[in-house]
């Protein structure tokens, strides 16, 4: 997913106001350091780091999905290899354990913890022998 690029709405006020500030004068000073030509450089230092700021977060981005693409192939191929031994040696071998495959289970079922399904199925099914309409022509059960 794409970084989201920053914009500052501090910048694009001063944008606005230099502007204007330029209609009264275009040499508009008030002292040593409060003129329209120190208001400008300051605009342009945030807008050339904003703008050098974004770039970098493409260039993350860029390089982010060059990393995915190549865990991809670096997966794909891991499994390969891990095929590749499983081939030759058998996945229930040593070798195959050794280069990180996991051993197959065996098939057998355990024979223990289970309980009768007919058991279960006659305590949850209702006795609608006594049951009765209440009205609303639902049944409720009489006991």
């Amino acid at each position: 997913m794409a970084r989201l690029k920053r914009s500052s709405t501090v910048l694009d006020k001063a944008t606005l106001r230099i502007s204007g500030m330029r209609s009264i004068s275009e040499t508009l000073e008030f002292s040593d350091s409060l003129n329209l030509a120190e208001y400008e450089r300051r605009i342009q230092t945030l807008q050339t780091k904003l703008s050098s700021y974004n770039t970098m977060l493409s260039t993350v981005d860029e390089a982010v999905g060059q990393i995915e693409l190549l865990e991809q192939d670096l997966r794909s191929y891991s499994e390969k290899m891990l095929m590749s031994v499983a081939t030759r040696y058998g996945k229930n071998s040593l070798q195959y354990m050794q280069a990180g495959g996991k051993p197959r289970k065996s098939s057998k079922r355990s024979v223990g913890n289970t309980a009768p399904t007919t058991m279960i199925a006659a305590v949850m099914t209702p006795n609608t022998e006594k049951a009765t309409t209440n009205g609303g022509g639902t049944k409720a059960l009489v006991k």
